[in-house]
């Protein structure tokens, strides 16, 4: 039976990302708890799924009415967060370019349907902007005009949403967390995770945790906020798999640089193609990523369990030569224009995907004093402003849709459905999942 802290109870919070930052500054605002974050790494971790240029920031979420809820709950803090930068003469973290949601050949899918129908029966229709014709598209974006040209000819823009810088993001909750009073240990040796610390009389009972560096950590609760680690650190009874999706960099030349820079968030008949990308950033980058069905795999030797390849402990790692082949052969079709750039830089975000695409926020069934706050699936960081609270409630044993909806699940997702399924291993020496040389990475 799950016991939530008293007050005046030291709460350990291993992972520093997304739902790691959120919870310890919901946490400390409660002034009765003593939180300290463990990361193997200094905030940002440079290997966190959040750490990135851009995320996406929308409410659409197809018949998913309570990720559409969590999502609505997080949009007016983006823009308290972008006045709190303002004050601090810093950019803000939330740019709001609208999300243009492209449908194929005169049809949207499912998911855009059932986007626009639960949106607006939320009552916030008036967010939303139909683009039923190729002209009324090319007119709102001619940037599109070749892409409209290929088949994707139907769109709707959801005004509200936009696309988040998503380090500074981190970076600006870190600062309100320590501005709170939460405690950070951060370093290979004393801040990473190396192991829970059970009681020797009691296998069950989580005393804190162990680093690397041999040193016991005592606390009355541990939340394990570890991403796509969370599968290789703890049991999780098949609910969780670590799947890494690709992303690449081009670096447009001007004039090209500056029209893509006035272009929305957008995504390609996203549950066909899985392409979704961003406008040109300040730096220069234009960022398209994929998102498919499972993603790749790393399985470690001694059980099979896939854990996070990431630069860095692997700094010359491109991505997969088939995902490279791939994304030329779908973006001459979905946004040409990327024919003829280099790609500049690559990486694979690792995803803790669940079994259901649902997150997975509960008390850990056999351990006691043990949080699971993981199976972000791909859709965490558009909520980094709310999440933190209604991951505390369930600390905390207060009942709510949310609790229900994120415990500890006892069936399994039958073979080849929701998120865990089919997949593809990463760099296993077979010709077409090795990974890209830096040649090949050139248009």
């Amino acid at each position: 039976m799950y016991m939530p802290p008293k007050p005046g109870s030291k709460i350990i919070i291993v992972g520093g990302g997304c739902f790691g930052l959120s919870t310890a500054f919901a946490l400390a605002l409660k002034k009765k708890y003593h939180v300290v974050v463990f990361d193997r790494q200094p905030i940002p971790s440079s290997d966190a799924a959040s750490t990135d240029i851009s995320k996406c920031v929308r409410y659409d979420y197809g018949n998913k009415l309570l990720y559409m809820q969590l999502t609505m709950e997080a949009m007016p803090h983006w823009h308290q967060w972008n006045k709190e930068r303002a004050e601090q003469n810093e950019s803000p973290v939330f740019e709001q370019t609208g999300v243009l949601l492209m449908g194929y050949q005169g049809t949207f899918g499912p998911y855009e349907e059932q986007s626009m129908q639960a949106i607006c029966e939320a009552g916030y229709g008036h967010a939303i902007e139909k683009l039923l014709t190729p002209e009324s598209i090319i007119q709102k974006y001619p940037q599109f005009e070749q892409t409209v040209r290929n088949g994707y000819d139907i769109a709707y823009v959801n005004k509200d949403g936009g696309w988040c810088n998503s380090e500074e993001a981190i970076k600006h909750l870190y600062g309100k967390c320590v501005g709170e009073g939460v405690d950070f240990v951060v370093g290979q040796d004393q801040g990473c995770f190396e192991d829970l610390w059970l009681d020797d009389n009691d296998k069950g009972i989580v005393k804190g945790i162990v680093t690397q560096d041999g040193t016991h950590h005592v606390a009355d609760t541990v939340l394990m906020t570890t991403g796509a680690w969370t599968a290789s650190l703890v049991d999780v009874k098949d609910q969780l798999q670590a799947t890494g999706h690709v992303v690449m960099h081009f670096e447009p030349k001007e004039p090209l640089r500056q029209s893509l820079a006035s272009i929305p968030a957008w995504a390609a008949d996203i549950t066909r193609t899985g392409y979704y990308g961003f406008p040109v950033n300040a730096d220069g980058k234009l960022k398209i990523a994929h998102h498919f069905e499972s993603g790749y795999l790393n399985p470690r030797e001694k059980d099979h369990v896939s854990t996070p390849r990431t630069h860095v402990d692997h700094a010359n790692d491109t991505i997969p030569i088939s995902a490279v082949q791939h994304a030329r052969a779908s973006l001459a079709e979905i946004f040409p224009a990327t024919s003829s750039m280099d790609i500049t830089y690559t990486r694979t975000c690792w995803y803790s995907d669940s079994v259901d695409g649902g997150y997975l926020v509960s008390p850990h069934p056999s351990y006691k004093n043990l949080v699971i706050a993981s199976g972000d699936s791909g859709h965490g960081m558009k909520v980094l402003p709310v999440i933190g609270y209604k991951i505390c409630h369930v600390i905390e044993g207060i009942e709510s849709d949310y609790s229900r909806a994120w415990a500890w699940r006892t069936t399994t997702v039958p073979e080849n459905q929701g998120n865990i399924g089919k997949h593809k291993t990463m760099g296993d020496g077979q010709h077409n999942d090795r990974f890209a040389t830096q040649d090949e990475l050139l248009c």
